[in-house]
């Protein structure tokens, strides 16, 4: 698999480009924002980055040392979530997350176990149980942009395929791990009618690098796409009626 540079530099030039226009129209002002609890859940499709090394050839790095990041061949899968709106800009959040069967693929892998080079072949599929910490930016009414900071819970099986890249020999083994990994992610979203929110979510949760046969960092990446029940907000919508006018 050939390795491509980290989107980390574009991903974020683009969050703060979102925060600075969220920024701009929320100090236009904008209709007071609702608190309470909510509902929700969606699709996803998620995949696995790994760290895989430095922009060198030939032992020389031109123009310093740039982290590489090869990902694996993503899944749809499915996502749901609980939390309670504490404040206009603050919501705490409990999640599930479903990754689907994710391929990972990569040559001359060295195994200490078999003392060996093998071609790595890995379907990995995981559960990720996720409490978090939203901050929140309301604006332009119905719009809000929101950062996710948290912890990540995750069980994940690895079906791996192992052959020899200098010889004929093969292994298969299946290897069930989990831990607990670091939760980080951005998201927007927009509210439809009085208690319905639509919102598109990128995020990532850190994994043991071990149960993709690795040795750097590596991490679960998820795009979802969620819908989710604001409960009361239809209520907290209707306002009462003035009393009629007193005519003398």
């Amino acid at each position: 698999m050939k390795a491509r540079p980290s989107s980390a530099g574009g991903f974020v030039a683009g969050c703060v480009s979102l925060l600075l226009l969220a920024t701009a129209a929320h100090a236009q002002g904008f209709t007071q924002p609702w608190r309470g609890l909510y509902l929700g859940g969606g699709g996803t499709y998620s995949t696995v980055s790994v760290e895989a090394g430095s922009a060198c050839y030939d032992y020389d790095c031109w123009w310093g040392e740039y982290d590489y990041y090869e990902q694996g061949d993503g899944n749809v899968g499915w996502s749901a979530h609980a939390g309670v709106r504490l404040h206009d800009y603050v919501a705490l959040e409990a999640s599930y997350l479903e990754t689907g069967s994710i391929r990972w693929e990569e040559d001359l892998v060295y195994m200490p176990e078999f003392n060996d080079y093998y071609n790595n072949r890995v379907d990995f599929s995981a559960q990720v149980t996720e409490v978090s910490l939203l901050g929140i930016l309301p604006f332009a009414d119905r719009w809000e942009v929101y950062l996710r900071l948290g912890a990540g819970f995750w069980d994940g099986t690895s079906s791996q395929r192992l052959d020899q890249s200098f010889g004929n020999d093969v292994v298969t083994r299946s290897i069930d791990d989990s831990g607990t990994g670091f939760l980080a992610g951005v998201g927007v979203g927009v509210t439809l009618g009085e208690a319905w929110h639509v919102r598109l979510d990128l995020q990532t949760v850190t994994i043991d690098e071990d149960v993709l046969n690795s040795d750097d960092d590596a991490s679960i990446d998820s795009f979802l796409l969620e819908l989710q029940y604001r409960i009361g907000a239809h209520r907290a919508s209707i306002q009462p009626s003035a009393p009629p006018t007193a005519t003398p």
